[in-house]
């Protein structure tokens, strides 16, 4: 279902390949369709230290691998304010290749740019970049991203200080015992010390059919996976949930921080008795906000795929529908406020028109990407105090895009970190 004013942008579809990073989220606007809608987003812009967007490379820039970058991935922001994206390098002689950078936002644009992973195959792990592997970091320098393998393989790999481990491949088990007949390329978020969570697709071995009696090859699931604990399931599509209430597709792209408590992890799916937000915490699965809820704006109607707001104290964001209108909700400690809803007024007076999936940085801030009754795209901030600015800077008359460097900002690609230092996709 489609609802107007929603966002329409990255879609669930575009992670799946057939065969955030500590305190960081990624902001992942809804949609159907199997790629980015990133045709005029040809340059990454990230936050220096005093909160002011500068742009950190462009289609047409010198690459650190020699060559020029002739397509730029989508971007996740690190916990030291440094950003983390997938980039496709052209050389004179025209060939291409995908590599994983960094960009250093209060370096000097000769040196803002630098090589992050050194794609030499390990024993066991020789993964390929055919395109964009959405990389993510923790804190401690991990980072992890979908590769390509041999043979027409995909995997889930883990660049640790060097050291590449493929966690998790087409056939890989779960620790449950089931294996993996898809990835979801875009999905993964990263926990505590190197464990990350993703989406992926099992093997149905049983006799269960569709609604129509059409045998179901596959089963939706979110999975951990760690080189030490293995890959373990977190939900799976057909089995119960909280609630008593059985998970069915599509599942949500997943947020995840590391927190004291282990992994926590936030996500929308379908279940059968309606969808709902779920947090895993603890090694414990909770249904925090199910269709149906009574709201100020009447019962909640909608739950969006993208990625939910999420802090380590288990707050959360989503993006929602009441009565077919978009809004957006937070919930902390069993307490459910509207922070945003269509039609509500920007800073400069116009409406809010469509709005994207909300990201929280560790206090409370709220970042959002949105459409305006002006047809504007533009990234908001929504402090805990309620004030409502634009992206970057807490003057009500401040623009991003000013007449000094005006971009078209494309606000499925946000990135924020704890410290909300932010990265995103736009036009040059």
């Amino acid at each position: 279902m489609k609802l107007r004013g929603f966002v329409p942008a990255l879609a669930l579809g575009l992670v799946l390949v057939c065969a955030g990073y500590a305190h960081a989220v990624s902001l992942t606007l809804q949609g159907e369709t199997a790629g980015l809608a990133t045709a005029d987003s040809e340059a990454l812009y990230a936050s220096d230290s005093s909160g002011k967007s500068v742009l950190v490379t462009e289609v047409g820039l010198p690459s650190p691998d020699g060559g020029d970058f002739s397509e730029v991935g989508v971007p996740s922001m690190m916990a030291d304010g440094r950003v983390l994206f997938g980039a496709e390098t052209t050389a004179k002689n025209g060939k291409t290749h995908w590599a994983i950078f960094t960009g250093d936002p209060d370096r000097s644009p000769v040196y803002r740019v630098a090589r992050a992973v050194d794609l030499k195959p390990s024993k066991d792990c020789a993964p390929e970049l055919k395109g964009d592997p959405y990389p993510v970091a923790d804190a401690d320098g991990n980072i992890a991203f979908m590769a390509n393998l041999p043979a027409k393989s995909d995997a889930l790999v883990l660049d640790s200080h060097g050291t590449l481990t493929c966690l998790a491949r087409l056939g890989s088990k779960t620790a449950q015992g089931h294996d993996i007949a898809v990835l979801s390329f875009g999905s993964p978020q990263m926990g505590n010390s190197g464990e990350v969570v993703f989406n992926a697709w099992l093997n149905n071995y049983s006799a269960r059919t569709d609604a129509r009696g059409a045998p179901i090859a596959h089963r939706q699931a979110l999975l951990i996976a760690s080189r030490i604990g293995g890959i373990n399931e977190l939900a799976v599509e057909g089995e119960y949930g909280p609630n008593h209430a059985r998970y069915a597709r599509p599942f949500g792209l997943p947020a995840a921080l590391p927190s004291v408590q282990g992994t926590l992890v936030a996500f929308t799916a379908k279940t059968s008795s309606g969808a709902a937000l779920f947090l895993y915490s603890g090694g414990a699965m909770a249904r925090i906000l199910p269709t149906g809820t009574l709201t100020p704006e009447g019962p909640v109607t909608y739950l969006s795929p993208g990625r939910p707001g999420l802090m380590t104290d288990g707050t959360a964001a989503v993006l929602a529908g009441c009565a077919r209108e978009p809004a957006v909700f937070r919930l902390s400690h069993q307490r459910l406020d509207l922070r945003l809803q269509r039609g509500q007024l920007t800073p400069f007076g116009t409406e809010l028109e469509s709005l994207g999936d909300p990201v929280l940085a560790a206090d409370g801030t709220m970042f959002i990407g949105a459409t305006d009754s002006d047809d504007n795209e533009k990234l908001y901030e929504l402090g805990g105090d309620g004030a409502f600015f634009e992206v970057g800077n807490q003057d009500l008359i401040y623009k991003i895009s000013t007449a000094a460097h005006r971009h078209s900002i494309f606000t499925g690609t946000l990135t924020v970190n704890e410290h909300g230092d932010f990265a995103y996709l736009g036009g040059k």
